[in-house]
């Protein structure tokens, strides 16, 4: 069955109830932190066992995209008839699982983690918060085929919420008082954070500034006992990311549906 946050007895700490973290409950529980479900355009449920009453996952729905906490005793058959109805977009899930639904398409990638800290990183970066403004205008310059930027005021709106909640953060270097590289989560839980937006400036490339700002966000999240994850596009970034260090741990699926 699936139960409105509002009527679960504790939504938050029937999810963090599973022994493990996962991408898509950090995801959640993220932005359950963020807005509130009292908000319009917010609306949390809790997936559970129909005899036991047991939480078998979540869903969350921010505008008309829709993120998936699945697990192996979700009823997929009624979550997929859920979204049917529910006036989805977009779903995000666990690339393990696959809803029935009819018409749109899905796109795949891997998801990557790492739990341990690096050594021997670069002291003499200037590494900063970025101001928003400078780190989208920097994003959008380096933005590639696997990455489209949301307008800047959705953007603006939502990173300052969420950086004022704690619910993120964004590093950058700096050179001459300009970024040339910036990195940020998109999502972060007590135990888990995923990594968004790494962009690195083409004319600084050989300078190995890209690999020095993952390193530093994933240094200072990994010592809050936090297991950092991405969302790799399929077959990119590989070498960037195994240099690193980063291991393959599931995949993610997203959905896009006709409307």
């Amino acid at each position: 069955m699936i139960v409105s946050a509002n009527e679960a007895s504790d939504f938050l700490k029937s999810i963090t109830g599973f022994s493990d973290c996962d991408p898509f409950a950090c995801r959640i529980i993220s932005l359950y932190n963020s807005y509130n479900p009292e908000l319009a355009f917010v609306d949390y449920w809790m997936t559970a066992d129909d005899v036991s009453g047991k939480c078998t996952g979540a869903i969350a729905r921010n505008g008309s995209n829709f993120i998936l906490f699945l697990t192996d005793n979700s009823d997929l058959d009624e979550i997929s008839s859920f979204m049917r109805v529910a006036g989805a977009s977009g779903a995000i899930c666990n690339g393990k699982y696959s809803l029935k639904v009819f018409g749109g398409k899905c796109v795949t990638g891997s998801v990557l983690v790492r739990k341990e800290p690096f050594e021997n990183l670069n002291d003499n970066l200037k590494i900063a918060t970025p101001e928003i403004k400078d780190a989208y205008n920097f994003i959008v310059k380096c933005a590639d085929e696997n990455f489209t930027p949301p307008p800047f005021e959705n953007f603006y709106v939502d990173v300052n919420h969420k950086l004022r909640h704690n619910t993120m953060r964004m590093y950058g270097i700096f050179e001459n008082e300009s970024p040339v590289a910036v990195a940020m989560t998109v999502a972060e839980s007590d135990n888990g954070a995923v990594l968004g937006a790494v962009a690195s400036s083409p004319e600084y490339r050989s300078h190995g500034y890209g690999s020095s700002i993952v390193k530093y966000i994933t240094n200072r999240l990994v010592a809050e006992n936090k297991a950092v994850y991405l969302h790799r596009a399929k077959n990119a970034n590989v070498s960037f990311y195994n240099n690193l260090g980063f291991k393959e741990t599931g995949i993610w699926k997203e959905y896009f549906f006709e409307r």
